[in-house]
């Protein structure tokens, strides 16, 4: 539900197509329902495939893991809800592909946290800073890679958003 709210804070709206990238998701209905409501174009691998062509995939998470990937690289706008190497790598590169203009959503969880823990804020208080938080992920565009900071994030090298066009 948190996944929910905090995209409907952000400005996204039920004729949202939402595409929810995972492995098997525990208790899906309970925890989906909710979401679904709120985005009723939600998709998942099992929803835009045949029984017959995910029947080739099952049983093998890591060409499951691939469809979730393309899907992912393809679409609009990415939303980073967790930190394991999959979104990692995917930001990266979707940032070589649309040439560091691929809008990508990393929140801050440490504000999230905040957020939802607090019972009184109030709606167009968390909307307004949800928008925010939105507007600084997708403002971050190429940046620079620290030194000792990941390649797969910031695959390109330093000096190439700085080259002119041929």
């Amino acid at each position: 539900m948190q996944v929910g709210m905090m995209l409907r804070g952000m400005g996204f709206d039920n004729t949202t197509s939402l595409y929810v990238a995972s492995g098997k998701i525990y208790n899906a209905e309970k925890y989906m329902t909710p979401l679904r409501e709120l985005f009723p174009l939600l998709q998942t691998k099992e929803t835009i495939t045949s029984p017959e062509e995910l029947a080739q995939f099952k049983g093998h998470s890591s060409r499951l893991a691939a469809l979730d990937y393309t899907v992912c690289l393809r679409s609009e706008a990415f939303v980073m809800t967790q930190g394991s190497n999959f979104p990692h790598f995917l930001m990266g590169h979707r940032r070589y592909l649309y040439g560091g203009h691929a809008k990508t959503i990393t929140p801050d969880k440490q504000k999230m946290v905040l957020l939802f823990d607090n019972p009184d804020i109030r709606w167009d208080r968390f909307r307004h800073l949800m928008q925010d938080i939105r507007r600084h992920s997708e403002s971050k565009g190429f940046g620079f890679r620290k030194h000792s900071g990941s390649i797969y994030n910031l695959p390109m090298p330093d000096c190439m958003c700085q080259q002119a066009e041929s």
